[in-house]
This record gives structure tokens, C-alpha cells and sequence, in this order.
């Protein structure tokens, strides 16, 4: 099957994306702003429960399980000025060569075939960002960051999988950070 090799597309920086899309970032995607900034993820990483976030399917096998509730890990934000990393004067991404994937991809989504193989990909349609159609992107530079990041999903949801099966009754979202980041001691 021929897919496009092209997306319309060119953004604008209206920063929708920065302000009003809840970012979710792989470990390996935490692991990178830890080297790009030098912070701990505490810093920069809050978790969510399913009341302060939408559009996050019930089933979606990211949601740590913690007693009764599930929580996602997200990059902190605030309702008004967005994502923690959006610097407030120049309105740039602070962290734009360590950003997580899934800001690289917003606003495309993939097609599938029937059978869940590649298709495309497509802009979405429902994100809240204008999809200004007056450029183009090459589908091949989306598609390598896309399988990349299902590489990175992947180990992602086995290390929730081990975390929700830990029985441990004190046990907190925040714990998960330990379960892929170590914080080395400084050498003297």
C-alpha cells in the first residue's frame, strides 16, 4: 500500500500545544529532560488522576495504580501559563531538543490499516490548534519518531505493569520515578 509522503502542515507557535494539551512523557522521555536540565523529576513531573484529565481511555495501560485510584505522569503545568518548560517572556519551549516525543508528533496522528499495520498519518481534527495547511512534513521524519516512541511506550507500560502489580499499601505514584530514575551521586 502507498502512503503520502507528506502532511499539510506548518506550525504557527500559537502554543496550544504548550498551553493547553496536557504533555505525557515516556520514562526514557523524563530520563532525557534529566540530562538536557540537570533537575530531578520532581521537579517537573506531577501525576494526574482520571478527574484532571480527559480524553485518556479508561483501558489506556499507562494509568499507575495506586489503591483505589490511577494516576498518568504528566509534565507539570498551570492553568494559565501552561507547560512547566514554556518559558513565560520569550514563549519558547525551554526544553526543545529534550521535548518528549508525543510533543514532537501533536498535532499528526497515525492511520492504521485494518489490521493495525502503518498507514500515515493525518493531522487531528479535534486538538484545539488552528492546522494551518501551508507547509508540508515529510511522513518519513514522523514515522521514525513514531516507532521510536512505540519503542519507548512499550518499555513504558511493562515498567507500570511491574508497578501495579506491587502490593505495597503505602505505595505512591511518585514512586514509579524510582523504578527508572536513580539519581547518581555527585563525584567529588
Amino acid at each position: 500500500m502507498r502512503t503520502n509522503q507528506t502532511v499539510r502542515f506548518k506550525c504557527h507557535h500559537c502554543l496550544h500545544c504548550c498551553t493547553d494539551v496536557v504533555a505525557l512523557p515516556t520514562p526514557w522521555d523524563v530520563v532525557q529532560i534529566v540530562r538536557q536540565t540537570g533537575r530531578h523529576p520532581d521537579e517537573f513531573i506531577e501525576f494526574l488522576t482520571p478527574d484532571e484529565i480527559s480524553n485518556v481511555d479508561e483501558d489506556d495501560p499507562t494509568w499507575l495504580i495506586c489503591g483505589d485510584e490511577r494516576y498518568l505522569m504528566a509534565l507539570q503545568r498551570d492553568s494559565k501559563t501552561g507547560c512547566i518548560f514554556l518559558d513565560q517572556y520569550t514563549r519558547a519551549c525551554t526544553i526543545y531538543e529534550a521535548r518528549p516525543l508525543l510533543c514532537r508528533l501533536f498535532p499528526f496522528r497515525v492511520k492504521e490499516t485494518r489490521d493495525g499495520s502503518f498507514r500515515g498519518f493525518a493531522l487531528h481534527n479535534d486538538t484545539g490548534c488552528p492546522l494551518h495547511r501551508n507547509g508540508t512534513v515529510a511522513v518519513h521524519d514522523l514515522r521514525a519518531l513514531y516507532e521510536r516512541d512505540m519503542k519507548h511506550q512499550e518499555d513504558y507500560e511493562d515498567l507500570v505493569k511491574v508497578f501495579n502489580r506491587q502490593t505495597d499499601p503505602d505505595k505512591r505514584p511518585e514512586d514509579f520515578i524510582s523504578m527508572f530514575y536513580l539519581k547518581q551521586p555527585v563525584s567529588s
